[in-house]
């Protein structure tokens, strides 16, 4: 009984380990895309960073308090500089990016393209 007691405990602290980096990654990328959405001078840039965000935003778990996520907040702001900025931003589009290929990668393949019947002339 104890044995097994240990062991959910260290699959439940096996899985928090990793929802904790994986959320601490997309808190950067949450706080780097909403920068680059309101600082940005291109209009498709903007709307790129933009869509990004709510990407993230998307991501943060139903069970976050708003003390865990400031804590979050807070610990990756200190983690971004204007140097560090572009190369975290395309990082986390690349994420985005390979979520996406992911999902298309579930569809089915397109019927090619039927050619329509030449008419016969008289």
């Amino acid at each position: 009984m104890k044995l097994t007691r240990l062991a959910i405990a260290a699959s439940l602290l096996m899985t928090g380990g990793a929802a904790a980096a994986q959320s601490a990654t997309d808190a950067g990328c949450l706080l780097v895309s909403n920068a680059f959405a309101q600082n940005a001078k291109d209009a498709a840039a903007q709307k790129a960073a933009l869509a990004a965000s709510y990407f993230y935003l998307g991501r943060v778990g139903a069970q976050a308090t708003a003390a865990q996520l400031r804590a979050l907040f807070e610990s990756q702001a200190k983690t971004i500089t204007e140097a560090t900025a572009g190369d975290m931003m395309n990082a986390c589009v690349k994420e985005i990016q390979a979520k996406t290929q992911l999902v298309e990668s579930l569809s089915p393949p397109a019927p090619p393209a039927q050619q329509k019947p030449k008419p016969q002339g008289r």
